[in-house]
């Protein structure tokens, strides 16, 4: 992100000397009609959405760890009731995934095909919210806090995923004497 207009600090290491000095960053002067309140806000509106994007990829990672030892552990074990548990979770989580990330695109042809998740469009706001030097647009605001809504909804549902399918699988585990499922 560009930084707002304001007095920051720049450090900097080379060799095992670290300085730091001091760096004003001050908008275009050729945007007459922007204020410095206007790109303050249209940064810290930027911040916000790049933390709900990073929120709702950080999920999606989440996901993909939980599956993958989940996988690991049901190729240790043929028991029916660990693929059972297992096999549950793993559908849980994919239905998550899929209301944050579109897990269909495989060509450039397949956005069109198939609709854009929460993730993407929050990566689709930032871009547009970091276009041009400017108060964001009205109903920008707006969208963020839909989105936001709709992305705490979306990890709610994997919070709960996680405190009963996954603790359901991790009593198999431990049943079986096999590693737990971590979280993370």
């Amino acid at each position: 992100l560009i930084a707002a207009p304001g007095t920051y600090q720049v450090r900097m290491t080379a060799d095992g000397k670290t300085q730091t000095v001091p760096l004003i960053v001050r908008h275009n002067p050729l945007f007459l009609d922007v204020t410095d309140a206007d790109l303050q806000a249209q940064f810290d509106l930027a911040v916000k959405i790049r933390d709900k994007y990073s929120e709702a990829n950080n999920a999606v990672i989440q996901i993909r760890s939980i599956k993958a030892q989940v996988a690991d552990r049901l190729s240790k074990s043929p028991d029916a009731k660990l693929k059972g548990a297992g096999d549950t979770l793993t559908k849980n989580l994919g239905a998550v995934e899929e209301q944050i990330y579109q897990v269909r695109n495989q060509s450039g042809q397949d956005p069109l095909n198939f609709p854009i998740k929460t993730n993407n469009r929050l990566a689709s706001l930032l871009s547009m919210t970091l276009h041009g030097d400017g108060a964001p647009l009205g109903t920008a605001p707006v969208i963020v806090k839909n989105l936001t809504a709709e992305l705490k909804a979306e990890t709610d549902q994997l919070a709960k995923v996680i405190a009963t399918d996954l603790a359901a699988f991790n009593l198999e585990t431990k049943r079986l004497g096999l590693d737990a499922v971590g979280d993370k």
